[in-house]
């Protein structure tokens, strides 16, 4: 999971994270994280070509724009040479059962305003836009 998150940060453009990930760290912040409610990873062979996490929003959040405590959070990485091959909509179609077994109302995905790859992603997976930031747009999906 280091290694393909490493390359989509290398390339740039489509996530927030600058910085190189490690194991550990891809734990606490994937896997394992707090506020987690699931992960899942799409494995063809030994090879992993996505992942997809989830988390409860979190109701300490001192930034800006906080989000209800009921509202969960996703995060997508799909390997950019696997695109257009069904690993996101197969991701978010085990994510969104987990969100609703959990008890999310809604799922925010926030997405950075130059990738458009991720905003017609989960335009396509039933998101809609709810907010603009300066650098980002957010898109809900209601589970209810």
């Amino acid at each position: 999971m280091a290694k393909l998150l490493n390359e989509i940060i290398a390339i740039g453009g489509t996530t927030a994270h600058a910085e190189p990930f490690d194991e550990a760290g891809i734990v606490d912040t994937f896997i394992a994280p707090r506020l987690a409610i699931s992960c899942f990873v799409a494995v063809n062979g030994s090879k992993i070509e996505g992942f997809q996490s989830l988390e409860w929003a979190d109701p300490e959040w001192p930034g800006e724009d906080p989000l209800p405590a009921d509202w969960a959070i996703i995060a997508t990485y799909v390997d950019p040479h696997a695109h257009k091959m069904g690993i996101g909509r197969s991701l978010f179609a085990e994510t969104a059962k987990s969100a609703k077994a959990a008890g999310a109302v809604f799922i925010d995905a926030t997405i950075r305003r130059e990738n458009k790859g991720g905003q017609a992603y989960y335009q396509a997976m039933g998101f809609r836009d709810y907010r603009e930031g300066k650098a980002t747009i957010s898109k809900r999906y209601s589970l209810g």
